[in-house]
């Protein structure tokens, strides 16, 4: 965490201790939450205002979801395109937890020294899950997001690139066009090697 190291975690108060370790993680997920909104718009080309509206009507599987379709459908690198699907898998591995510890009451924990969570499950039978996380733990799961919001933020750049090269190999718009491909036949020259 930003500013926090393990040493200082530890030297807190462990009531405080577990109030920063479960803020700092809900913080981070922010993070991560608006990087793929970001992605969702890079994709869908759509800027400030209208992508606000589309990604703030969207839940966070939601968002993951129609990433990994626009992913599939528009980044033609097939490795790149697995990449990202991974990306987007992982970071619904981490809206699990996030839905867990953000909905769930939680204490200083009594085992170590991190957070001890009342996790229940009501699936098909109710059962509490033993759910204890310790500082490394909540540093480790901090790290991940980090990871794969900064991976997941690049989609941005790679579209551009990948909207250039398609630019350069589509013939002009105009009717008189030649037949060399986009800005000025680099497309065609590209396209024949």
């Amino acid at each position: 965490m930003i500013g926090l190291t393990k040493e200082a975690l530890l030297a807190m108060d462990p009531d405080v201790r577990a109030f920063t370790l479960v803020g700092g993680y809900l913080g981070y997920f922010a993070l991560l939450e608006a990087g793929i909104n970001n992605a969702v718009s890079d994709v869908l080309e759509i800027k400030g205002l209208r992508a606000a509206i589309v990604t703030r009507n969207m839940s966070f599987d939601d968002k993951l979801k129609t990433l990994r379709a626009l992913v599939a459908e528009f980044i033609h690198d097939r490795t790149e395109a697995k990449a990202f699907d991974d990306l987007a898998k992982r970071a619904k591995r981490c809206g699990e937890s996030r839905n867990i510890i953000a909905h769930t009451p939680f204490r200083r924990s009594p085992q170590s020294d991190g957070v001890e969570f009342f996790a229940t499950s009501a699936n098909s039978t109710f059962k509490y899950i033993d759910m204890d996380w310790t500082v490394d733990e909540f540093l480790r799961q901090i790290d991940n997001i980090n990871e794969i919001d900064n991976a997941l933020r690049s989609i941005g750049s790679r579209m551009s690139i990948q909207r250039i090269a398609e630019a350069l190999l589509r013939p002009t718009h105009l009717k008189s066009a030649s037949p060399m491909g986009g800005l000025f036949g680099l497309g065609a020259a590209a396209e024949n090697n």
